[in-house]
């Protein structure tokens, strides 16, 4: 059995004009050439989103690295007397006991005492 059918063919569809409507041929074909340039400028932004949006999907997130050790363990945080900044001191605990050091701040590089006030201890996860 052998099954028959009818070719379709399609034929581009023009814009004909006669001689008395030239004025308004011209006009036409001007704002259908601005229609292509249109559809053409749409069609690459519809492109250039397709692409970003390739780009994203194959974004990998970086891994979290955080530094859990920073040996600040046992230091004092000390409080200087001139600019009342807080800092991580070099001072660390121990037996003696220590009131403040006169230094130069670190915040305001002035000449100071800093009061020792408190003592960084570690958290047990």
């Amino acid at each position: 059995m052998v099954k028959i059918t009818k070719k379709h063919t399609r034929t581009p569809s023009r814009y004909i004009k006669s001689a008395v409507d030239d004025e308004l041929g011209d006009k036409f074909d001007d704002e259908f050439d601005d229609v292509d340039g249109l559809m053409d400028a749409v069609d690459d932004v519809a492109d250039n989103i397709q692409d970003l949006q390739d780009s994203l999907d194959d974004m990998k997130q970086d891994d979290i690295d955080i530094a859990l050790n920073n040996n600040i363990a046992n230091h004092y945080i000390a409080e200087c007397e001139k600019c009342q900044n807080i800092f991580i001191s070099a001072v660390i605990d121990s037996t003696q006991l220590v009131d403040h050091v006169t230094g130069v701040c670190p915040v305001c590089h002035e000449e100071t005492d800093q009061y020792l006030k408190w003592v960084i201890r570690d958290v047990n996860e």
